[in-house]
């Protein structure tokens, strides 16, 4: 409930400081404040605290447009924008918020939050906006459904994050390759990373595929693998079925492990220095549009492209997202919605698209969108349409810990895919049984 008065704010104020709580910025340097009075029980207009996660300038510009643009249009309605840094911090915020009974009315957070808190009635599901919101149609099917646990919406997508195939068109027009025909399946991407391999004696020097061999980005390639192999993600969250060692994650695997015996350049995904994509000496990896800005520029400039997602039994990549979720305990509902419902609009997915480069999740959007970067643009589109994404569990780290432990002693020749992907297996249903 959003009554607050200020014995109540005097205890949040004792508990922050009994905590230690530094703050909400990306270093934790700034002061973590209370959501303060939303009104509206004294027959004024009600005010709603919308609290996004991130604090980058150029999307805190877009957030505080587009919010003075909706109270603009509904002058009934108060929106007070709140940002908070990544990780810990934004994490304390919101535990803060909702044990004191000041959480914000709405949120901006991850897919991976609704494992956590749609089971604590943190997140409202949307099922009864849905159903009647004119945009649901025109709304990407994947995003929708992307937003879905056990059977109800809790969110509505607006950053995807999907991991893209990016290859090198100049290392392909080198090894005799079409630059125009990046690989489509399993068969031929093994094939151009065979033919696009140079060694000095025993040393590779330059590879076909970029692909990890240790840290915490290890587990994203493994799911995109057995995605495409027929599993649906590493757990089943429905009824947390572990999928991680099947035969087809197995399978996944072991490609990745052949990969890497024919010849890959060995690197920690934790460190973005070490890339061989990033200093032009792979000639394939996965990576998301960021990624491909950032690695499109100086000498590599204009020699990047994307692909579309790759297929054995099923084309899928993996897809991030946020989303914009209503809090479980806030008083305006309606309000709550019609503030989402502004920000899902045509109108503002476009405009986060020329701001911020933010790909629209709109079905009338995608030729408008695609003709902007036929090349690049079709396959951005088409990895979030065949993406997946995080499993939505409570235990969802300890699945991508358990995995990247597995993954590396796999691509090192420490144990075969089987048994370290069953020894996966048991941690992470350790974890099922503890929950």
């Amino acid at each position: 409930m959003k009554r607050r008065s200020t014995v109540i704010n005097s205890a949040i104020a004792v508990l922050i400081a009994f905590l230690g709580i530094a703050g909400c910025g990306n270093k934790g340097t700034e002061e973590l404040v209370p959501f303060e009075d939303s009104g509206g029980t004294d027959g004024s207009k009600p005010k709603l605290v919308f609290l996004r996660v991130g604090t980058e300038p150029e999307r805190k510009k877009y957030w505080e447009e587009a919010v003075e643009a909706f109270m603009e249009i509904n002058p009934d309605i108060e929106i007070e924008y709140q940002e908070c840094g990544y990780g810990d911090d934004f994490e304390t915020k919101l535990n803060t918020g909702f044990a004191s009974g000041t959480a914000p009315d709405v949120i901006n957070f991850t897919m991976a939050s609704m494992g956590t808190r749609v089971p604590l009635g943190q997140y409202a599901p949307l099922n009864e906006y849905v159903d009647n919101w004119e945009g649901k149609e025109d709304f990407m099917k994947n995003a929708l459904d992307l937003g879905r646990m056990r059977g109800n919406i809790y969110g509505i997508a607006v950053y995807p994050d999907p991991r893209i195939l990016i290859y090198n068109k100049e290392l392909f027009e080198k090894a005799g390759l079409d630059p125009e025909e990046p690989p489509k399946n399993w068969e031929e991407l093994l094939d151009y990373h065979q033919k696009m391999i140079k060694k000095e004696g025993d040393i590779v020097i330059q590879t076909g595929f970029g692909i990890p061999t240790s840290g915490e980005n290890l587990q994203h390639y493994f799911s995109v693998f057995m995605e495409e192999n027929g599993m649906k993600n590493l757990v089943d969250e429905d009824n947390n079925e572990i999928l991680c060692n099947t035969p087809e994650a197995v399978e996944a695997a072991e490609f990745m492990k052949k990969m890497a015996e024919e010849g890959i350049i060995y690197w920690d995904s934790n460190k973005k220095d070490q890339n061989p994509f990033a200093s032009g000496l792979a000639a394939m990896t996965l990576g998301n549009t960021l990624d491909f800005y950032n690695w499109n520029q100086g000498s590599m400039e204009g020699k990047l492209a994307m692909a579309v997602p790759l297929t054995n039994k099923e084309q899928r990549t993996f897809c991030g997202m946020s989303f914009l979720f209503m809090s479980g305990e806030t008083e305006y509902r309606e309000e709550a919605w019609k503030f989402i419902e502004f920000i899902s609009s045509s109108e503002q997915m476009w405009k986060r698209y020329e701001d911020l480069g933010i790909p629209p999740l709109r079905e009338s959007l995608k030729k408008q969108f695609i003709e902007k970067s036929p090349e690049n643009n079709e396959a951005i589109y088409a990895s979030i349409y065949y993406g997946t994404g995080s499993p939505k569990v409570a235990y969802a780290n300890s699945v991508y810990n358990a995995i990247n432990d597995a993954l590396e002693k796999v691509m090192y020749g420490v144990e075969d895919a089987k048994t370290a992907l069953d020894i996966a297996a048991e941690v992470i249903q350790q974890e099922i049984d503890n929950q």
